[in-house]
């Protein structure tokens, strides 16, 4: 697992000094056109971790754009909230796994950097990390198998599940450490859907596990610029306070689901529907709001360098 970790931070630094090295004006056009609006910059982040299915690795990509100055804090800012609701899309759909092929951009990458051309070797290098961002993903992953597949992880969850509170606490802290919010709320599903915990506690753990996940990714953060790392936490207390609003309103929330549930009539389908509503709602709500939390995030950015 450190092993992974190691390689999935020694990958961003390198597709981030590729990117600075590269730092063209078609490159800039390009995330100008995905990311020109809030709107464009939403949707780029929901199609992106619906397509790879790693808001981590979608984060860690921003970062390296942040920090190499292709994408604006608010562009950045708003493709991270996306991947919030992108990452959703595990429990529905088949996804590509970019991961399994992340040794294959490695190849592609070494192959660009036999060119002498400066910039082919520059998009060569930037290949690599990325190739070596989602190979750092893949072998965490394999590492954290062998802990959601103990018998003592499944003990912690079923302890959890007392009562709401502990859900949340225990949902953020679990997703936090094992660095992934899917894991987790697969967990929950299993244990709703075989009647090991009720509704309220499983919907706990999933609003928890949101939360952790993004904790999880202010491993990026590390010798990051000031702007990408205010996008993260900007990102991280967006999360906690649509988690603990929807914690608050957790009996209102829960019934419509249990509602939803006689309808459908499966039990994993409910957390995965809470989940998607949960963050789609989350993002309608900071979309208006989005734009004052810029200039705040940026006026203190400004006062911290006059500091």
């Amino acid at each position: 697992m450190v092993g992974g970790l190691t390689l999935f931070l020694f990958g961003l630094n390198l597709m981030r000094n590729s990117l600075i090295k590269l730092n063209n004006e078609k490159l800039k056009r390009l995330l100008y056109k995905a990311t020109g609006s809030k709107i464009r910059a939403l949707i780029t982040g929901i199609l992106a971790t619906t397509l790879i299915q790693s808001s981590s690795g979608v984060t860690a990509i921003v970062v390296a754009l942040i920090c190499a100055d292709l994408l604006s804090l608010s562009q950045g800012l708003m493709v991270m909230i996306g991947a919030n609701i992108g990452t959703t899309t595990t429990a529905f759909i088949f996804t590509m796994q970019i991961e399994k092929y992340s040794l294959l951009f490695v190849i592609i990458g070494y192959i660009l950097l036999i060119f002498k051309n400066n910039k082919a070797q520059n998009i060569g290098s930037m290949t690599i990390g990325f190739g070596l961002i989602f190979l750092g993903i893949d072998i965490m992953n394999k590492g954290l198998g062998f802990i959601s597949d103990s018998v003592y992880f499944l003990n912690v969850m079923l302890m959890l599940s007392h009562n709401p509170i502990n859900s949340f606490i225990g949902g953020t802290i679990i997703s936090a450490l094992i660095q992934s919010s899917s894991v987790t709320i697969g967990l929950s599903q299993s244990l709703y859907a075989l009647g090991a915990i009720p509704l309220k506690s499983a919907i706990g753990i999933m609003l928890g596990a949101n939360i952790g996940t993004t904790i999880a990714s202010l491993i990026v953060a590390v010798s990051s610029t000031k702007e990408a790392k205010a996008a993260l936490y900007v990102n991280v207390l967006f999360n906690l306070i649509g988690g603990v609003v929807f914690l608050i309103l957790l009996t209102p929330f829960s019934e419509v689901f249990r509602f939803l549930e006689n309808i459908t009539g499966n039990k994993k389908l409910t957390i995965a529907y809470s989940h998607l509503i949960f963050n789609i709602l989350s993002t309608v709500i900071f979309y208006f709001i989005f734009d004052c939390v810029v200039a705040v995030t940026e006026r203190n950015l400004r006062f911290s360098r006059l500091n």
